[in-house]
């Protein structure tokens, strides 16, 4: 009968095997696995950013083409929170599946998700009837949203794996500018398109939809094609569960203060951050005295732009800082200021100061982006083990996402029956709350996830042997 102890673990392995591993994970061919990995975790992120900014610049269309009566408050949460909802369900799942079976095969499943959700999406305004299209609509950007969710875990932590494997020292700063620099540059991408649309075909806004939705179906096509030559990565090789019982309540025992805080500051930042971002364009469209769609779009674009700064400054601070320091600055620097500056200022900005307004807005999703939006990803990917990096990152982008949707959920409500500066104030107190809980998170810095990975073995040699003496 065999026993925990002759199962093949990290502490078990022999020398000989090792060297043998290492002469194998050193080739050329294995580095460009590597990299091509990156790459097409960046650009997966890409089209994920691309996707979660087609909501704003949707908002916007649905309400000129179907006026108010029809698009109402409640149709345009339920569309937007539709790509959060799938979101939840893709993060939770396929964080299971690449820890489960594998990394490669889970993004490509994700990557088709996106692709039918694009195309079903791209084909909405041909549905007959406002209210069969709206709730179409709804299907596809659900569907979609299941690709985008499931790509967090997954390319999440391929990246970092791979990173880890032949730029170590670099794996934070090249972390956050695949993921949040990429997902933040969707944005400035998608609005460039809606508003080229837009000055091409003389302010069409079936053509800009179009345009907009098409662009969204080859970005993940793409990130198809590239992933058929990418690879799980050596620390993925070494510890997993592809054969062995995932240990759940070793698991929570033992990481459940870092499930715990990751979870925290995920749902704190996206409650407040997300449906600011979103829902930007109905704020501007709201201040715009033309209503012009051209104008708001303008808007939109300098809007979207500001925020990629942040993240390159984010990343240049992670190594530097660490990521605790940098979430915690870019929330008390810039953040909680900036936010509590334009709820005070509100009425008077959005009157007679919109330039202004914008700046301050912009500068606001700067900073955000530069602290926690460049590093709760980071630390999250970074504070579990391998074996249980697609599981641990996925519930804590879950919660993410879950206080994204009921942000977006009560923005409008609050928005309408409190004002709109009550959101910022919000936005001011929840970084607060936010800062404290970045205290308590760990730092990744200097870490080594290979040692993580020999006394997660080591934990999960001594859980098994427990278990086979009880039997």
């Amino acid at each position: 009968m065999s026993t925990a102890a002759d199962k093949p673990t990290l502490i078990t392995q022999s020398r000989e095997a090792e060297n043998k591993d290492d002469e194998k994970y050193n080739t050329a061919d294995r580095k460009t696995g590597s990299v091509l990995t990156i790459v097409g975790s960046a650009l997966a992120n890409l089209s994920d950013g691309y996707q979660q900014s087609l909501a704003s610049s949707t908002n916007v269309i649905f309400s000129h083409l179907l006026g108010k009566s029809v698009y109402t408050s409640e149709r345009q949460t339920r569309i937007s929170n539709s790509l959060l909802v799938g979101s939840v369900i893709g993060i939770l799942a396929f964080g299971f599946i690449s820890d489960r079976f594998s990394r490669k095969g889970g993004m490509l499943v994700t990557s088709g998700l996106v692709v039918v959700g694009s195309l079903m999406s791209a084909l909405a305004l041909q549905v007959d009837g406002p209210a069969s299209m709206l709730w179409f609509m709804t299907i596809a950007r659900g569907t979609a949203g299941v690709g985008v969710g499931g790509e967090y875990p997954t390319s999440a932590a391929a990246a970092i794996e791979s990173s880890n494997e032949h730029f170590d020292a670099k794996r934070g700063p090249i972390q956050v500018a695949i993921s949040t620099l990429m997902a933040t540059s969707g944005a400035p991408i998608c609005t460039f398109v809606y508003l080229m649309s837009l000055i091409g075909s003389d302010s069409n806004l079936t053509v800009a939809y179009h345009a907009m939705y098409s662009i969204s179906i080859f970005l993940p096509i793409l990130v198809v094609l590239i992933r058929w030559r990418m690879q799980d990565g050596r620390l993925f090789e070494r510890s997993n569960f592809k054969r062995r019982q995932i240990p759940w309540l070793l698991l929570l025992r033992n990481y459940w203060p870092r499930m715990l805080g990751t979870s925290a500051a995920f749902f704190l930042y996206d409650f407040v951050n997300f449906p600011n971002s979103i829902m930007s364009s109905v704020i501007i469209n709201s201040l715009v005295p033309s209503k012009s769609v051209r104008t708001v779009a303008l808007w939109q674009l300098y809007l979207a732009l500001m925020p990629v700064p942040g993240v390159l400054v984010g990343a240049f601070l992670v190594n530097r800082l660490g990521r605790r320091y940098t979430g915690i600055l870019g929330l008390l620097l810039g953040y909680v200021p900036i936010s509590f500056l334009i709820g005070g200022l509100y009425d008077d900005l959005t009157t007679h100061h919109l330039p202004a307004f914008v700046v301050l807005y912009g500068l606001l999703q700067a900073f955000g982006h530069m602290g926690p939006g460049a590093t709760i990803g980071l630390i999250s990917v970074e504070a579990f083990p391998t074996a249980a990096r697609g599981m641990g990152y996925g519930v804590a982008a879950g919660f993410g996402k879950a206080g994204a949707a009921v942000g977006t959920q009560v923005f409008t409500p609050l928005r309408e029956g409190a004002g709109p500066a009550s959101t910022f104030f919000l936005a001011g107190a929840v970084g607060v709350l936010t800062a404290g809980i970045y205290w308590f998170l760990p730092e990744g810095k200097g870490l080594d996830l290979e040692r993580e990975d020999e006394g997660f073995e080591r934990l999960l040699g001594e859980w098994e042997r427990g278990k086979e003496m009880e039997g």
